[in-house]
């Protein structure tokens, strides 16, 4: 648990907050560490589902996120489908649930160029397979990795299956990140819990969320609306007070057939 004081200056869903969090540094024993396997996720009954969410860089001004869970409910995929002006971008991730490992990546990326990523980890080691869009040679990334893998908290239940906690809880993360050199390491995101909202969406759903705000590695701010319940992901503001800051609101959800 954090201090008391640390706990007061975390108020809940304030420009201040967001403030600190930008140029606090918070004493290190102070955040929990959350890596693959961790035994603090917990969530179960993740059901099949379509959400529709409104996006900035989609010719329809929205995405579709498919979800479904495989391997005999062990292994959770989920499919981004967005309109683009001259094609349609399809991107998949594994997950698997117990352990919240992102084992699986396949679809665009541009860290180091227009690419098509096809990716994998088993927690230990990466191996990336890179394509340009535009045409060309392929690349391979390879090597260790490390803080047991990484995780994929983008619109999926991950958050939810570490709630609930209390406002004013920290805790830290690791994320994918391309690397000058080309290769891909394992980094450590932030996220504080810094309030609970009720919250109505643009689809007519309605939710009691944690409100989590987040500090990536390289040092962007999001926040994120979380509830235990599908879509798990209701709202999310990117890039919180930067150039490319917009929000996904939650205009659809209805489960899917199995």
């Amino acid at each position: 648990m954090i201090s008391q004081k640390m706990h007061a200056i975390f108020k809940p869903f304030t420009a201040l907050a967001l403030g600190v969090f930008a140029s606090m540094a918070v004493a290190a024993q102070e955040i929990e560490t959350v890596t693959p396997g961790n035994a603090a996720f917990s969530i179960e009954n993740i059901p099949d589902y379509e959400a529709r969410y409104t996006s900035s860089s989609s010719k329809t001004g929205e995405f579709t996120l498919h979800v479904r869970t495989t391997g005999n409910g062990e292994k959770l995929s989920m499919i981004d489908i967005i309109p683009m002006e001259n094609m349609v971008i399809v991107a998949q991730r594994f997950i698997d649930i117990q352990t919240q490992l992102l084992e699986f990546y396949a679809g665009p990326y541009f860290a180091w160029g227009p690419e098509y990523i096809v990716g994998k980890t088993d927690g230990k080691t990466y191996d990336w397979s890179r394509t340009p869009i535009a045409g060309g040679a392929p690349k391979r990334a390879s090597g260790d990795i490390a803080h047991n893998g990484y995780v994929s908290e983008m619109f999926s239940p991950l958050l939810a299956s570490l709630m609930p906690r209390d406002v004013g809880s920290v805790f830290q993360m690791p994320g994918f990140y391309a690397r000058k050199g080309e290769y891909v390491s394992s980094e450590m995101d932030v996220f504080m819990v810094t309030g609970r909202e009720t919250l109505t969406t643009p689809s007519g759903l309605s939710c009691e969320c944690w409100v989590i705000d987040k500090k990536t590695w390289n040092g962007s701010l999001e926040r994120i609306w979380v509830a235990r319940t599908a879509p798990y992901v209701f709202k999310r503001h990117r890039d919180v007070g930067g150039s490319r800051s917009f929000v996904s609101d939650l205009l659809s959800y209805r489960p899917l057939d199995k």
